[in-house]
């Protein structure tokens, strides 16, 4: 997960940004600023940019640029990036960095960071795994509905909720792990059919043991000692990015 994917849930961008230049170093040089806010359920996408032109190059503490925006209801921070031009950024090659307050001054003593994750809320991610779609083999399965859980992520929770009774012709087992970056029984280990009765919750294995992603993997669920005849099971995960993930 980049800094500028698009958010899985609608969370408002920040308003009212503006930029200017505040150094004592007349120029003529302009700097784009973006901001996006971050919630507990996720980051927004960029606010509108806001344009500062003055500083003839940044450089504290003669040549800084202060740029400012309106509080979010619900927002937990806020990350900042710069362009030189009024294309918005598409990677985290513009990243400045993360703040808690609705302001921030730009003096360039801060290098762009490629490839940085700035603190972040909870996370979601999800796999509905449904037997007339995905079959029922003895196999691991990726669902044809199913998140890729982003490298570096911890994993601090979730649930499995088996919507629709799972059956099986014999004593069929059921894990929940990730295609990469863990293992087969990273979120649940092999649990029986049993357990998987009509609105049956299971608390996730990482809800007592947080796990870290070695790499991006999907949600998978590996059947295992007899085939599945039937059944809905919805796979929820949270997790959290660690800064400079």
């Amino acid at each position: 997960m980049s800094l500028l994917s698009t958010p899985t849930v609608f969370v408002p961008a920040p308003t009212g940004v503006i930029a200017r230049y505040v150094g004592s170093v007349s120029g003529s040089t302009d700097y784009y600023y973006w901001v996006q806010a971050i919630y507990p359920t996720g980051r927004s996408v960029l606010s509108s940019s806001a344009k500062a032109t003055g500083a003839a190059a940044l450089s504290s503490p003669n040549a800084q640029n202060l740029i400012e925006w309106n509080p979010m209801a619900g927002a937990i921070g806020y990350n900042i990036f710069r362009t030189s031009t009024s294309t918005a950024p598409t990677s985290g090659s513009s990243y400045l960095g993360s703040v808690t307050q609705t302001a921030f001054t730009d003096n360039g003593s801060v290098s762009l960071t490629s490839g940085y994750v700035a603190v972040d809320g909870v996370r979601t991610a999800r796999a509905y795994y449904d037997f007339a779609v995905d079959g029922g083999a003895v196999a691991t399965i990726t669902p044809a509905q199913s998140d890729t859980i982003p490298a570096n992520a911890i994993l601090t929770g979730g649930v499995i909720n088996s919507t629709t009774a799972v059956t099986s012709g014999g004593a069929a087992t059921v894990a929940v792990g990730v295609s990469a970056g863990g293992s087969t029984t990273t979120i649940l280990g092999a649990t029986g059919k049993a357990s998987f009765t009509l609105d049956a919750v299971i608390i996730s294995t990482t809800a007592a043991t947080p796990v870290k992603m070695t790499a991006a993997g999907a949600i998978t669920l590996t059947v295992a000692t007899a085939t599945l005849t039937a059944g809905v099971i919805e796979v929820i995960v949270t997790y959290v990015l660690p800064v400079n993930s």
